[in-house]
């Protein structure tokens, strides 16, 4: 059980870690003189090694997956990893609701502040 859990978290980092290094079209920084663009994305460029170990983790979490989908016994304990999951985070939204809130409250906040900021560019702007 065990294995199965520390597997499922690491395959689903090697997931979300390339996606997150790809780099994005239009963000790198301009260079003009003294004034840079800073951009909140980072440029990430895989060793050969760590590329054949991603690789071969990739290769095994499909067959881990294979196996979840026609191995009922572990079918049934990768269910109860994952309502684990549901449960523990039930259970953060549950105690954190009011900080999510806030959270979200200030997010909704700094997006109407810089729509509204460029809208009053755009209508400046001959």
């Amino acid at each position: 059980m065990r294995i199965l859990r520390s597997t499922v978290a690491l395959g689903a980092l090697t997931l979300a870690f390339p996606l997150a290094a790809q780099e994005q079209p239009g963000k790198s920084p301009a260079r003009s003189g003294a004034n840079i663009e800073q951009t909140d994305s980072l440029e990430f460029r895989l060793s050969p090694e760590l590329q054949k170990s991603l690789d071969d983790l990739a290769v095994a979490v499909q067959a881990l997956a294979v196996r979840i989908a026609t191995d009922p016994q572990v079918r049934a304990a990768a269910m109860q990893v994952a309502s684990g999951v549901v449960i523990t985070a039930q259970q953060v939204v549950t105690e954190q609701s009011v900080a999510l809130q806030e959270a979200l409250r200030t997010a909704a906040e700094k997006i109407a502040t810089v729509q509204i900021t460029e809208k009053r560019q755009l209508k400046k702007a001959p």
